[in-house]
């Protein structure tokens, strides 16, 4: 036997070795579903660590995964919410009117308008039902169309409507301040699970802004395959709602060689990192795992505890399994935050502007190589990295 026909066996027998767990994993699933009451333990395990499949399989699962119950939407009151105008109305309208290319390759305009009109009016209603409680940020459009993409227009808002109040309900209060404090996270999970890859990066004094895109959009905006983006929203639809900062460190990990290659530079290191390639070193599957296996080892607990940091913006690190669905409190235990609001305010105004125009501009901060941001964010943070190694209180 030749060296290509070996390789076509091998490629032959991989493909089938993935069928049959496929189909295991689907008769896990169903078995899981038609047992009452429903093992939620088992159910997020095999969706995080093996994958829902197939997009038929996560349109069941998904919801409920979340505690929604699609047939149960009411379609008038949905209507209702979505025609209402709301403050960011404007600021939806743009990022639809150019988003779903990657989705839609081989698509008619008029089939690609069709579903730019569910993706506008899915995020209308969820925004406009909160009635001014919710602020849009710009990137929410990338999780709804994944959403949209596999579960249909009516799932699609119900499952949005409760993740903005839950696992995103940081990123949707009027200032940024609470996401960038759940962003000083990235770089302790990283020390967790590669202590070299933190040492190299830590030395440029590299701040972690170059994982907001990742967290605020699920790493959809960074992953253009729907299939990708689907298998990463399985781990993280089934998991606490700080896995994305598990699987951005795992995303480094994988990128180690790519990474420890770079000069010790600040500019350099936070270009590299904005634009990391994220599954160029490792599959989707692959990074699902060892995310899970990061959390396991350090959950977000015991990095605030180790670290000794203080998540007082931010609910997000404080969310908890309640009748096996994840929840975050209201509001943040106390006003004074883990970084002084005077040295937040200058750099949430660049990322998240008052004025429409302003904040339509803010994605293209958070995607391209920003170095004034690099460099601003080392003064945003200087004080507090000093205070927490003294041993100091914030």
């Amino acid at each position: 036997m030749g060296p290509r026909q070996r390789k076509h066996k091998t490629k032959h027998s991989k493909s089938l070795e993935k069928k049959e767990r496929d189909q295991d994993t689907i008769r896990a699933i169903n078995q899981l579903l038609e047992t009452e009451p429903i093992d939620f333990v088992a159910l997020r395990r095999i969706a995080a660590v093996r994958g829902l499949v197939s997009n038929e399989v996560r349109a069941r699962v998904w919801p409920i995964l979340l505690g929604v119950q699609p047939k149960g939407l009411d379609q008038t009151l949905y209507q209702v919410a979505a025609c209402n105008p709301h403050r960011d109305s404007s600021v939806v309208d743009v990022d639809v009117q150019r988003s779903l290319w990657s989705y839609t390759e081989g698509w008619t305009d008029a089939e690609r308008e069709e579903k730019r009109t569910e993706l506008r009016t899915c995020l209308n209603a969820v925004i406009g039902k909160s009635q001014g409680e919710l602020f849009y940020y710009q990137g929410l459009h990338d999780v709804a169309s994944v959403l949209l993409f596999v579960a249909g227009e009516g799932a699609a808002m119900q499952m949005l409507d409760r993740l903005v109040n839950c696992h995103f309900r940081d990123c949707t209060r009027n200032t940024l301040d609470a996401v960038l404090e759940l962003l000083t996270l990235v770089m302790p999970i990283l020390e967790q699970v590669d202590p070299e890859l933190h040492r190299h990066i830590s030395a440029t004094e590299v701040q972690p802004f170059f994982a907001l895109s990742w967290l605020i959009t699920w790493f959809s905006h960074n992953v253009p395959e729907l299939d990708n983006a689907a298998r990463i929203f399985d781990v993280f639809l089934s998991s606490h709602p700080l896995m994305p900062l598990y699987f951005a460190a795992a995303t480094m990990k994988s990128a180690r060689a790519h990474i420890l290659a770079c000069e010790c530079d600040l500019a350099e290191m936070h270009r590299l990192l904005n634009n990391l390639p994220i599954l160029r070193w490792a599959t989707a599957d692959q990074l699902a795992q060892e995310a899970v296996q990061a959390y396991k080892e350090a959950p977000p607990q015991t990095l605030l505890k180790q670290y000794r940091l203080r998540m007082l913006r931010s609910t997000t690190a404080s969310a908890r399994l309640e009748s096996d669905h994840y929840e975050v409190p209201a509001e943040p235990p106390l006003q004074q935050g883990l970084v002084p609001r005077e040295r937040l305010s200058a750099l949430a105004g660049v990322l998240m502007p008052s004025d429409p125009a302003g904040r339509r501009r803010r994605l293209s901060y958070i995607s391209g190589s920003i170095i004034t941001l690099g460099f601003a964010v080392v003064v945003v943070l200087t004080g507090l990295n000093q205070r927490l190694a003294d041993g100091g209180r914030v």
